[in-house]
């Protein structure tokens, strides 16, 4: 769903994008930055440093908002780097959840918080074999971390777990129908 407004993020973070090619700084550098912050978010988190987590989870988010603006604004758009933005998503994705195991979540529900979040990324990427787009669903990557963040930061983790697993899995198959729906194989 937060897919549908990149176009207006990538406009308003065009000032900071101005700023960031004036010093130099290359879409895939904030990719790596972003990378790094995440990890920093899973060591909180597993530290029990619940809230501290939350507002690194929101910095990387910054980074994975601004390596994407920054090459859309910019000209700087490639392959290689949509592939390596997406690699490290899954990277940080799967860091984050293995935190909340430690953190005290049962297992069996970080599980299948991690599980629904690697399908909703899976179903896209080879759906996108067969048709041209499928963004679709209520819980992509941006509207996990928002539900992931709110849990860390009112304490209401498992809760937030839960409910990403929900809808992550919810989305993996609403991508499944689309696919089934626009590839003219019925």
């Amino acid at each position: 769903m937060l897919s549908k407004i990149k176009h207006k993020t990538t406009e308003l973070l065009e000032p900071l994008t101005d700023w960031l090619v004036k010093i130099g700084v290359k879409p895939n550098h904030l990719t790596f930055l972003g990378l790094f912050v995440g990890f920093l978010s899973a060591v909180a988190i597993a530290k029990g440093y619940a809230k501290l987590g939350a507002l690194i989870i929101l910095l990387s988010g910054l980074m994975d908002a601004l390596d994407g603006a920054l090459a859309r604004n910019k000209g700087l758009v490639t392959k290689f780097g949509g592939f390596l933005d997406s690699v490290f998503d899954r990277y940080v994705d799967i860091a984050i959840f293995t935190s909340l195991g430690f953190y005290g979540v049962d297992w069996f529900l970080v599980i299948l918080a991690l599980s629904g979040a690697l399908m909703v990324s899976y179903t896209r990427a080879r759906a996108e074999n067969i048709i041209d787009r499928c963004d679709v669903g209520i819980a992509e990557r941006g509207e996990r971390m928002i539900i992931l963040v709110l849990g860390l930061l009112t304490g209401f983790v498992w809760q937030a777990v839960v409910l990403i697993a929900f809808l992550s899995h919810i989305t993996a198959i609403h991508r499944i129908v689309h696919a089934y729906c626009r590839s003219g194989d019925k």
